[in-house]
């Protein structure tokens, strides 16, 4: 991906709502972003918010769904982060620019099964999108 995509993903990443507050303990996490990437070393959750931001500037729909998808089952992604006063959610990569294609994430609770079924569902109503269940070829 081009340096100015990258630029822009990053940019609504560091993009908070007026007076959000990052928990403490992962404000400077976040911070080491941009850090990483001009230091060439990505790691695996940045790799990933930096290609889904890239796919839904490109038109393409991004959705996951499972336990613990807006967090990371290890606390890594980060999709979804939480007002540390009040509670209240906010996803970076929903609003990267106006234009930009929808960016979803969904958690469930522990069932492979349920998750799959549903994304399937999914898949077969909107093929352009790509679900965490499966991706079609089809891109707008």
């Amino acid at each position: 991906m081009s340096r100015d995509r990258i630029e822009a993903v990053l940019e609504g990443l560091e993009r908070l709502p007026e007076a959000f507050e990052v928990h403490p303990k992962l404000a400077g996490q976040l911070a080491r972003r941009r850090q990483r990437v001009e230091a060439g070393k990505i790691d695996w959750a940045l790799a990933e918010s930096l290609a889904f931001g890239t796919l839904v500037l490109e038109g393409t729909r991004v959705r996951l769904s499972g336990e613990d998808s807006g967090r990371g089952t290890f606390s890594q992604r980060h999709a979804v982060l939480h007002d540390y006063r009040t509670g209240l959610p906010h996803v970076p990569l929903a609003g990267l620019r106006d234009d930009q294609a929808p960016f979803h994430v969904h958690d469930s609770l522990l069932s492979e099964f349920a998750v799959l079924g549903f994304e399937y569902g999914y898949s077969i109503g909107c093929p352009q999108a790509w679900c965490s269940g499966r991706r079609s070829s089809a891109t707008s």
